[in-house]
């Protein structure tokens, strides 16, 4: 998958951007395991603004959005060096009858399976710049 606008339950968020995202650098905010579901939710940062915000987001002036995975039937995870601040390339290869999902940065990874990707969000809030995180 090139486009974070591709998966599965991205009505919201194709309607909030007016072109395709790339797949690409994000800034990890979480990562929930539920193991008896065999399921995963990433919650992450993307360095883009959506063009087509809903009014309260723009009057307000939200300057992050935060999105997600939720991926279920999991396989391989493998989670190394994390929690990290530094920022992760995330990919999504489709694969056979699964999709591998991969996020990682020089000293970080965060790899699974899974056969059920979809999107959460997007959500926006006010990042401070001179924060020490993003």
């Amino acid at each position: 998958m090139k486009f974070w606008n591709d998966f599965d339950r991205s009505i919201f968020f194709n309607k909030v951007f007016s072109m395709p995202i790339p797949i690409g650098e994000i800034v990890l905010f979480s990562i929930d395991i539920d193991n008896h579901r065999s399921h995963i939710t990433l919650a992450f940062d993307i360095p883009e603004i959506p063009d087509k915000p809903p009014e309260k987001w723009t009057s307000e002036g939200f300057n992050t959005c935060r999105i997600g995975l939720s991926c279920g039937e999991l396989s391989d995870v493998i989670i190394k060096n994390i929690p990290t601040l530094n920022s992760l390339h995330m990919t999504v290869q489709k694969q056979d009858d699964f999709f591998l999902a991969r996020a990682e940065s020089a000293d970080s990874l965060i790899e699974f399976k899974t056969k059920y990707p979809s999107l959460c969000g997007p959500s926006v809030y006010i990042n401070d710049p001179d924060s020490a995180c993003c």
